[in-house]
């Protein structure tokens, strides 16, 4: 029999029926440990076997959960709600404290929903629904920085189970991933237990959503480095979509450890690097949409890395080396058709002017692009003496020849240094992307560093802006100093 079948309570016990016609807790049952040892007894009758049940109430299995001054020895605690017409039978493993609570009669159950009141302060509606049974929750202490209902109460809870289906994948349980289960929330326990116990946030001086805000910013190399490995902790806990660097091997297995590798979003890597890595983790990243290429050497290590990630729309490549835009034109329609955004930051450009056949050929547009950006705001532009044709702008020319091979784009955003800046101000050059990319709808032209009060300057700016609106009124040409 399949190791991983759906849980059949028949399959395990061959229990005696008249048991059945006894209830496992007596009905309007106000005491806890009362209705605890009748359905001890009951189960035990009926399977010859009986988990350890904790023999109190719900508060007082909570405080036998966490305080032991020993940090590996606290443990989770289990709600087991039962309905007598269903019984789950799998044991649970030895490191959860169970608590069980039949609601056959409907005055048990109204005692259940007080007991949740008094702990949690809110009500828990599934409770009230005996088909939801058998009913798995799992409780811990409360989260440091948590919000919510919890902030009144000690404890946390997080439904696993009802209805024989796994709340977290919404599949049915079988021996297998039902045990998966339980050891997923344990682990998340311990996790909880150990930022707890030092204090992690109290001792950044900062607060939950600060910390959390401070880490989307962040590669999660750069993230471990600023506030230790126990971030990786918080962010796998509140699902936090990250962005690494693959560095190396042993710390993307360190990640797989610790974070869930749906997670992941953004990955930065070095496709000449792929050779000597082990390429396997790389197709865990299944959720990741945004590529950065370091120091591409070949567009075929794009199509290498594309392989990967078929969920890919952005597409990032930064390099130290020279460009030549002449072959991107070539090849920007081989990029995958999902990628929506594409990016280039780099440090030197070449004339592309200087290829004799550059000007007759023409070469088959990209169809998907729709937001490019280029940041030149490190790089050594070409001047005019470096041009063949002399252009007065030969790197805003040279920029446009390879923006219009992407015949869907609707924004455009260049980076630049002050000292370049005044490259990019030839009204001519402008109204022909206009004319060539009709989806164009902004231009957006961010200049680092401070620039003197020129109005010679700001006439060109101008003059652009409206020549623009001449040739079509949407579109929309911006200029911003930082």
């Amino acid at each position: 029999m399949d190791d991983d079948s759906e849980i059949n309570d028949d399959e395990f016990f061959d229990y005696d029926h008249k048991f059945f016609d006894r209830s496992p807790f007596p009905d309007e049952c106000q005491n806890e440990v009362v209705g605890i040892e009748s359905f001890y007894l009951c189960f035990t009758r009926r399977y010859s076997a009986c988990p350890v049940f904790f023999m109190g109430s719900l508060h007082e299995a909570c405080q036998e959960a966490f305080s032991s001054p020993v940090i590996k020895e606290h443990r989770p605690v289990l709600v087991y709600i039962h309905n007598d017409k269903k019984i789950i039978i799998e044991y649970l493993l030895e490191n959860y404290i169970v608590w069980p609570w039949d609601i056959t009669f409907e005055s048990n159950r109204n005692r259940l929903i007080q007991i949740w009141e008094e702990m949690f302060s809110i009500q828990f509606l599934d409770i009230l629904s005996v088909k939801s049974c058998p009913m798995l929750i799992g409780i811990m202490r409360r989260s440091a920085g948590e919000k919510g209902w919890s902030l009144i109460s000690e404890y946390e809870f997080k439904l696993l189970f009802k209805d024989n289906t796994l709340i977290r994948i919404q599949e049915k349980s079988g021996r297998e991933t039902f045990l998966r289960e339980l050891i997923i929330f344990k682990e998340e326990c311990d996790d909880n237990e150990q930022l707890l116990s030092s204090d992690f946030i109290t001792k950044t001086g900062l607060c939950l959503d600060i910390i959390l805000d401070i880490a989307k910013y962040l590669t999660l190399n750069d993230a471990v480095k600023t506030f230790s490995d126990k971030i990786l902790i918080l962010l796998r806990k509140y699902k936090t979509k990250v962005h690494i660097s693959y560095s190396s091997d042993t710390f993307i297995k360190m990640i797989l450890r610790k974070i869930d590798p749906e997670q992941i979003v953004s990955l930065r890597l070095n496709p000449i690097r792929l050779r000597s890595m082990i390429l396997s983790p790389l197709l865990n990243f299944t959720n990741v949409i945004s590529l950065i290429l370091l120091d591409l050497q070949t567009m075929n290590q794009i199509k290498a890395c594309e392989a990967y990630f078929p969920n890919l729309t952005s597409l990032s490549l930064w390099t130290n080396n020279e460009i030549d835009f002449n072959i991107f034109s070539r090849e920007l329609n081989q990029l995958r058709s999902s990628i929506r955004r594409f990016e280039i930051r780099c440090a030197e450009i070449r004339c592309t002017h200087s290829f004799i056949y550059h000007s007759n050929k023409a070469y088959t547009p990209n169809l998907t692009i729709e937001n490019f950006l280029f940041d030149v705001s490190h790089a050594t532009l070409p001047s005019i003496n470096d041009c063949l044709e002399h252009y007065k702008s030969c790197f805003l020319t040279t920029t446009i020849d390879l923006i219009k091979y992407m015949a869907n784009i609707r924004y455009v955003h260049l980076i630049i240094n002050k000292w370049n800046f005044k490259q990019l101000l030839h009204f001519k050059e402008w109204t022909r992307l206009v004319n060539e990319c009709r989806q164009l709808k902004k231009i957006t032209l961010k200049v680092m560093g401070n620039i003197e009060q020129d109005q010679e300057l700001i006439e060109d700016i101008v003059k652009i802006q409206k020549d623009l609106y001449n040739v079509r009124q949407s579109i929309k040409f911006q200029v911003i100093f930082v």
